[in-house]
């Protein structure tokens, strides 16, 4: 018996092992992780899955912590440049191209023909991963500013 408990630990061990394996380290892209705003209340999430797409969902609750707010977000990876696909609540799928730009760690996406956002641009700065959506000739500017995700 004391050997079958030794050999299940061990099995389950290594599928643990296994699993991280394939679980991304958080230099793989600036996006992976948990991100938050300072009061908790506007969540976005991140991982990457062995296809190199990186697949996401941003949620906002009320302090009653009701979902007032969420949308499905991925960026497929391959070809000449990073295409950032978001899903609405109304389950809409609106696609934004990448562009690139001269700072490594912000990342640029547009959609001339979205009536809004066209211009969903992403910048990590250490700890934080900031956000602003935008017309593509400016003036309609919204920042989102959140820190990695507090663990309790």
């Amino acid at each position: 018996m004391r050997n079958l408990t030794i050999l299940i630990i061990g099995l389950s061990l290594a599928a643990c092992q296994q699993a991280t394996k394939i679980m991304p380290k958080a230099d793989v892209h600036p996006f992976v992780g948990c991100w938050e705003t300072e009061n908790g209340l506007e969540r976005e999430s991140w991982t990457i899955d062995p296809s190199g797409w990186l697949v996401g969902y941003a949620a906002s609750r009320d302090t009653a912590g009701n979902v007032t707010f969420f949308e499905h977000m991925r960026i497929e990876r391959g070809g000449e440049s990073e295409v950032l696909v978001v899903t609405g609540q109304n389950n809409t799928e609106t696609r934004f191209k990448g562009r690139g730009t001269s700072n490594p760690n912000e990342y640029r996406f547009e959609n001339p023909s979205h009536d809004f956002p066209q211009v969903i641009v992403y910048q990590r700065n250490g700890d934080a991963l900031n956000a602003y959506i935008d017309l593509m000739a400016g003036g309609k500017r919204v920042r989102f500013d959140k820190s990695l995700c507090k663990v309790d």
